[in-house]
Formats: C-alpha cells, sequence, structure tokens
C-alpha cells in the first residue's frame, strides 16, 4: 500500500544568487526533504543524471510514491561538467512515463520561466502531466500539501519557519545520496531577494532576483545550525553562494545600499568555521561591486575578514556586466568603470594574499559580463576592453572572468527594454571580443593566479584522456587541471604542483614528485624538460634523497633552472 513517500528528482539548478549542478547541491532539494521529514514522509532523491541512466528503475520508483517532485531552473547560462541540468523535453518525458503513482510537483526557479540558453526568451508553458507548479517557495508550499493535501502555488516561506522548525537541518542528511558524495559542496543560504531592490528601489532589467521587490536575511544562528548538521552529516565543503551580496548580509540599510557590518561577518564565518568539523572548503560568491565602491572602509575589512576565514582559491563573483555608460543606463547595472575598478582593487589589496607561498590566493574578484542587453553596440565593447586592459596595465589579478548572454524573463524588465532599445552588436563582434579575452586576457589572468609551482591540493580525478588524467578541487569556479600520470584512477584525490597553463586551464604533475617512479611523459611535464633530458633523468634513477635529485639535475644542460625544478621535489621521500 502505498504510503507517505516521495521521489525527489533534482533536476538541478543554477540562477544569480544559487548553484546547484554537481558537485554542488543546492537549499531547494535539502529544504524540501526537511519539509516531507517535518511531516513524517519518506523520501528517495535522486539525480536528473541518475534518472536519465535507469529511467525504467525510477518508472517502479514514482509508482510507489505518492509525490513525485522536480525541482530545477536555470536562470542564468552556464557550460556544466559536473552534471547536465534537466531539460523540458525531459520534464514532460517524466509526466508521460508517470503511468502510475501520485502528483507530480514542480519546483524551483523554473517557476520564472524555461531556457538552458542564453539570448533566447524563456518559455512559461508547463508540460502536460505536470500537476502542481509552486510559483512561490517550494518548501512552503510542500509542507502545506504534506498537512492538508491542498496545493497552495504562491506560498511563501521564511526564516523564522526554516530554521524555527528546523527544516534545513532535518533536510540535511539528504547529501548522503547525493552520488558525489562525500565529495559535494553544500550551497548555504543566507537571504532572499536582492538588497538593491529593497535599499535603492532600482533592480537590473534581466534579473530574476529582485522580481518580487522582497529581501530577508537569514539570521547567523539557522545557517550554523545547518553548518553543523550538514557536518554531521559528511559534508566538509561549502559556499555561501545563496544570497545575492555577501557584503550586504547583516549589514544596515541606507539610501545607497546596504553599509557593511564586518562585526556580524566575522561571527557568521567564525561561527561556520565552529561548526563544520573536518572543513576542506569555505567559499564564497556574489558580491556587489557598488557595495565596495560606496562603502569602501567597511567593505575592506569585510574582504579582509572573509579572506582570513575562507580557504585558498575563494572569490567575489562581481556582476560588471557591461561598463557601457549608455548600456548601464537603459539596464539600470550597478557599477561604472571607476567603481568597477575600485572594487576590484579593493578585493585584491585586502584578499589577494596567499596563506602560503605556494598557494592559491586567498580571495580574489571574478568577473561577471553579460550581453544580449539593451542599447548594446559594437562601439560599447570598448568600454570593455580598456577596463581589462586597465587591470592587466595595474596589475590587478581577477580569479575568472564570465561571459554570458542574457536570458529573457516573461516577469523581467528586460523584454520591454529590448523592444525599445534592441542591442546592435552583431554576432561577429561578440565572438572576436570574446576570444580576445580569452586568449589574451585569460592567460595572463591564470599566471598571476597559479604560476608554475603552485600547489593545489586535493584535486578530484574525473576523466582520462590518454596520458592525462583531468581534474579539479572542490570549491567555487575551480580551474580543470591536467595531471600527467597514468597511475591515477577516476575518484582519486591527489596534491599537484603547476607546470603550465592554457587559456582556462592548467597542467600539473603530482606533488611531490617522485622521480623514481615516473614515467617519461611524466619526467617530460617538467617545465624545460624534454625528451633528452628526460631520458637523462631516468639513467640516474633511483635517487635516494633530494640531494640526490638536485645532483642529477645539475649534471644537465639544465644546471641554471635547478632552484626552478626542485620544488616539485620539496617534499622527496627517503629511501
Amino acid at each position: 500500500m502505498r504510503g507517505k513517500s516521495a521521489l525527489l528528482i533534482d533536476g538541478y539548478v543554477d540562477e544569480p544568487a544559487c548553484f546547484g549542478v554537481p558537485p554542488y547541491i543546492s537549499p531547494y532539494v535539502r529544504y524540501c526533504a526537511g519539509a516531507l521529514a517535518a511531516n513524517g514522509w519518506e523520501t528517495k532523491y535522486v539525480t536528473c543524471d541518475e534518472w536519465r541512466a535507469d529511467k525504467e528503475r525510477f518508472d517502479d520508483d514514482a509508482a510507489g510514491s505518492e509525490i513525485v517532485l522536480v525541482i530545477m531552473g536555470t536562470t542564468v547560462p552556464g557550460r556544466y561538467r559536473g552534471g547536465s541540468p534537466l531539460t523540458w523535453r525531459e520534464l514532460g518525458e517524466i509526466a508521460s512515463r508517470k503511468r502510475r503513482g501520485g502528483r507530480l510537483i514542480l519546483g524551483g526557479p523554473v517557476r520564472w520561466g524555461y531556457t538552458l540558453r542564453g539570448g533566447g526568451n524563456a518559455s512559461a508553458d508547463i508540460p502536460e502531466g505536470v500537476d502542481f507548479v509552486a510559483r512561490g517557495d517550494i518548501e512552503a508550499s510542500l509542507d502545506i500539501y504534506c498537512r492538508t493535501k491542498e496545493w497552495a502555488p504562491d506560498a511563501r516561506a521564511d526564516y523564522a519557519w526554516l530554521d524555527g522548525e528546523r527544516i534545513a537541518v532535518l533536510g540535511s542528511d539528504v547529501v548522503k545520496s547525493h552520488p558525489s558524495y562525500p565529495n559535494v559542496i553544500a550551497e548555504m543560504e543566507l537571504s532572499r531577494g536582492c538588497d538593491r531592490v529593497f535599499s535603492t528601489g532600482v533592480s537590473c532589467t534581466y534579473c530574476t532576483e529582485g522580481i518580487s521587490w522582497r529581501y530577508e536575511e537569514r539570521g547567523a544562528e539557522g545557517a550554523l545550525s545547518e553548518t553543523a548538521a550538514l557536518s554531521a552529516a559528511g559534508v566538509t565543503a561549502y559556499r555561501l553562494g545563496k544570497c545575492a551580496n555577501i557584503l550586504a548580509w547583516g549589514g544596515s540599510r541606507e539610501g545607497i545600499g546596504f553599509r557593511p557590518s564586518p562585526g556580524r561577518l566575522y561571527d557568521l564565518y567564525s561561527g561556520i568555521r565552529s561548526a563544520a568539523k573536518n572543513l576542506s572548503v569555505l567559499h564564497t560568491d556574489n558580491c556587489n561591486p557598488a557595495t565596495i565602491a560606496r562603502f569602501p572602509h567597511e567593505s575592506a575589512r569585510c574582504v579582509e575578514i572573509i579572506a582570513s576565514f575562507c580557504t585558498e582559491g575563494d572569490g567575489l563573483s562581481l556582476g560588471i556586466e557591461n561598463l557601457d555608460p549608455n548600456v548601464r543606463a537603459a539596464n539600470r547595472l550597478k557599477v561604472s568603470f571607476e567603481e568597477a575598478m575600485t572594487a576590484v582593487r579593493i578585493i585584491n589589496e585586502c584578499g589577494g594574499q596567499r596563506p602560503s607561498p605556494r598557494s592559491l590566493p586567498s580571495l580574489l574578484p571574478g568577473l561577471n559580463f553579460l550581453f544580449g542587453l539593451a542599447g548594446e553596440t559594437a562601439s560599447g565593447l570598448e568600454w570593455n576592453t580598456n577596463f581589462l586592459r586597465e587591470l592587466l596595465e595595474k596589475g590587478l589579478s581577477v580569479r575568472r572572468i564570465n561571459i554570458r548572454r542574457a536570458m529573457v524573463f516573461p516577469d523581467a524588465a528586460l523584454g520591454a527594454e529590448l523592444a525599445k532599445y534592441p542591442p546592435r552588436i552583431k554576432d561577429r563582434d561578440y565572438r572576436r571580443w570574446k576570444k580576445w579575452v580569452r586568449s589574451e586576457v585569460d592567460p595572463a589572468m591564470l599566471a598571476r593566479v597559479a604560476p608554475d609551482g603552485t600547489i593545489l591540493k586535493g584535486v578530484i580525478a574525473e576523466e582520462r584522456a590518454g596520458k592525462v588524467m583531468f581534474g579539479r578541487q572542490l570549491g567555487s569556479y575551480p580551474p580543470l587541471v591536467g595531471i600527467v600520470s597514468e597511475s591515477i584512477r577516476a575518484g582519486d584525490r591527489v596534491d599537484v604542483a603547476v607546470t603550465e597553463r592554457g587559456g582556462r586551464s592548467l597542467t600539473a604533475v603530482r606533488y611531490p614528485f617522485d622521480i623514481n617512479a615516473a614515467t617519461m611523459a611524466e619526467l617530460m611535464a617538467l617545465p624545460g624538460i624534454g625528451r633528452a633530458r628526460a631520458e637523462f633523468l631516468r639513467s640516474k634513477v633511483p635517487c635516494r634523497s633530494a640531494r640526490d635529485v638536485e645532483a642529477a639535475l645539475a649534471e644537465t644542460d639544465l644546471s641554471e633552472a635547478v632552484s626552478r625544478l626542485m620544488p616539485y621535489f620539496e617534499k622527496f621521500p627517503s629511501y
């Protein structure tokens, strides 16, 4: 007999203030699991990638469930390596395959509409067979349905309920069912809505965060209780991502924005450090560059605090979007050229130090550029070009650069503005500019962030291509690393040292480098080592100490580069 059970399908989410594509697990699915648990329901959690791999199996799971709940929605375009978000067609297939079973419920950012591609209009048409759609907060609608069997599509959740009823805590155990577990990153929620809209009454035309004109902050106590529960469930990696602006959290509302509160941010970050046992990653996501430009002193102190508690390689995502003054005015964008430069400079000065000489910098800015906005012209591209050139000339670094095309959602203002001021950038001009960034700017920035010898800890091997194993660290926008090694297997976690860079990726060898076990390919991956030098070094094994390695290197014609190569053997094992 079918009881109080639910099949929860994670179709993945990607929106300006939340990411939920593996290895990330979003608050949406955790809160839904918590709402079900609070009402005594049993939940089976699966990802859409698992569903794709074995549809027949999940047909049986759906048949035995009173609810089939799908969480999905992408409101910013992206390219994904950890998984593929559920498509509209696949949602229709789930609906058509659910020949038996209970209600099919849809929730998440999809409430704003559906599209997977930037530059297009989102569809608001719901596939046939979907019984209920949450137009508000899915966890609140789900809670009401569990208690009353009545659907409340516009129900809203607040933090008094979410944390007071321990919904977030109760949902934490669902992480154990994630296929990437224990190598998952919990996306943590600190606020809902847009602080900019709440404080100034102005919203960017393209954004869905400010549509409801509602802004609410979560108390530190709730976030810390959830962190402790996630830690008890085995999570070691966290990102404070579901928050439109980390510097607004805990701040005071003023007419030009939120004045940051260093004291409250200190309590939050130090509290997370205490609540998260065996913490391996603590990263952050969104930051409004206008907050830094308008409150530079408080912001600088906050950046210092974040940098002191985060793990290396962290980044603050800055919505630069477009620096053309005409585009900024037409789309009500956040910052001018000068304000954006101020924000990048302050983050570099206050967060860009390396915790150790060969680590990644603690905290750097990430830049988001957006195309497809109202009023764009080809000449306006020069503003963005000049900004990036000035960063290079001033020696400022950025963690990464995202270039996207805007998605047009029915309730957002962008559609109406595009009708009045259509963009006039030809596709070839856009592509030429993007190619310039990827070929000229990205490599220069990556060289500053991860020079030769930089040590990356805990890289998770993902897939092999010949003699190279590709992998990434857990973290926010980690660079892809090609590790020259024939012994690493998918799923292994290894420490590596960088040997060279591509446009947006790194090449590395295992660290410390074991010359006695190294293959020719691994030896040749070291800087300046070609085939002849690699063969010579192989003739010198076994080396029983770092001194033996140094002597072998000194005998080659690379004697002048011994100091550059020895760091790869720094912790050479003794025999």
